[in-house]
């Protein structure tokens, strides 16, 4: 059995950020057209401002996992999606019928520390950046 080249990981992650941002934008457009259920159950919880709060969540959902799937502005986008994902669990899912998703929301925890741990991978914007600063960064010190 042969090991695993780099190569082979970085196009994993590639394919798992892709899955998971689109899984989680998914959820983003199903919170966006339940948004008056979902600012109810952030009334019913207690949440104050929840009419202004849980619409900026979901933007924020949005943008983030779009960052996350592109692999830009990685660690900022992962720890977000983190306390989306308890938010998400804790007030969208807080209703007696959504109870069930709960294990998924404790999933994505599980998927976004991994993430966190392992980072964005070669294939990403943020290795692209990276590379072009130290390219850059080399071709100021020659001079």
């Amino acid at each position: 059995m042969k090991p695993i080249t780099e190569k082979q990981l970085d196009t994993a992650l590639l394919v798992q950020r892709v899955i998971f941002a689109l899984a989680f934008i998914y959820l983003t457009l199903g919170a966006a057209l339940h948004l008056n259920a979902f600012i109810q159950n952030g009334i019913d919880v207690g949440l104050p401002f929840s009419s202004v709060i849980c619409p900026v969540v979901v933007g924020l959902s949005l943008l983030c996992s779009l960052f996350i799937m592109l692999g830009f502005f990685w660690g900022p986008s992962v720890i977000c999606m983190i306390v989306i994902s308890l938010f998400y669990g804790f007030f969208f899912f807080a209703g007696s019928i959504n109870k069930v998703n709960m294990t998924g929301v404790l999933f994505a925890l599980l998927i976004l520390s991994g993430f966190l741990i392992l980072g964005p991978g070669n294939i990403s914007l943020a290795r692209h950046f990276e590379r072009k600063r130290q390219k850059e960064n080399r071709r100021i010190s020659f001079r």
